[in-house]
């Protein structure tokens, strides 16, 4: 019986190194500024990165840009989770690196929390996947990060917490007493404070003003109401009160932030 051959002729052995040396001369060509992390750019809710083995960043998505407040990629290159993220989520982030590096194994589905734009941790799916090198030898790791869409948080291992941020989510104008946060996670007040300093890296009192920022943000997108409206509402003392914790989390103010907003749009 003869073997198969292709419409060019020959057999699919001896065609595979030619597709495999086609491949290798597009890649080599392609200039560092349009290879495929630019696809992402145009998501919303998803974003792509490349890590070298030290765990430096060296290529991303532009949503990459947005959620750590920077506007060049000069900005962002070369940079380390431990230089972008605070404490306990950077050492998460770097656990599950070196595990897909050690493994050369991907990491799918992986339910964590990210910082997002605001600063305000919230909850993303996460993929993570080994680079070789020609040699076939791990140089680095791919992923990519999604918004999620549903109440994953509540199976993750800070479970216990997913009440209080609830509850500070829905108390916006007042912050909670800290006595009914401990006793909604079952823990002491001083159990409660740490296991959450822990968890996010930052106190109940700063989550729960990050909530209050990210509230005024999509508020503020909305262009329905006044910024004075806003921080009524939201229980700042008075305008200059809310423009200052404003600048203090999301790096300008209100007003730069609606025509930064309206900018982008046109």
């Amino acid at each position: 019986m003869s073997k198969t051959t292709s419409r060019e002729g020959g057999t699919p052995q001896a065609i595979a190194p030619r597709w495999e040396k086609l491949r290798e001369q597009f890649l080599q060509e392609i200039a560092t500024d349009s290879h495929f992390h630019r696809a992402f750019d145009d998501f919303d809710d998803i974003v792509f990165f490349a890590k070298n083995l030290a765990g430096q960043t060296l290529f991303f998505s532009h949503g990459v840009l947005q959620h750590h407040g920077l506007e060049r990629d000069d900005q962002m290159i070369g940079r380390t989770d431990a230089e972008l993220t605070p404490g306990a989520l950077a050492n998460q982030y770097c656990a599950d690196d070196r595990r897909v590096i050690d493994s050369g194994e991907p990491l799918t589905g992986r339910l964590e929390l990210w910082f997002d734009e605001v600063g305000l941790p919230a909850w993303y799916v996460t993929n993570k996947y080994p680079l070789r090198d020609r040699a076939g030898r791990i140089m680095g790791l791919m992923g990519t990060m999604r918004a999620s869409k549903g109440n994953e948080g509540s199976a993750s291992g800070n479970a216990r917490l997913a009440p209080v941020m609830t509850m500070m989510q829905g108390s916006l104008a007042r912050f909670p007493p800290v006595g009914r946060l401990a006793a909604a996670c079952g823990l002491s007040v001083r159990h409660f404070q740490r296991a959450f300093n822990q968890a996010f890296g930052m106190s109940p009192r700063t989550y729960w003003m990050k909530c209050r920022i990210r509230s005024a943000c999509a508020r503020l997108q909305q262009g329905d109401e006044s910024i004075a409206v806003i921080a009524d509402e939201l229980g700042f003392c008075d305008q200059s009160n809310f423009t200052r914790h404003f600048r203090q989390h999301a790096g300008l103010t209100p007003r730069k932030f609606v025509h930064e907003r309206r900018r982008h749009r046109s």
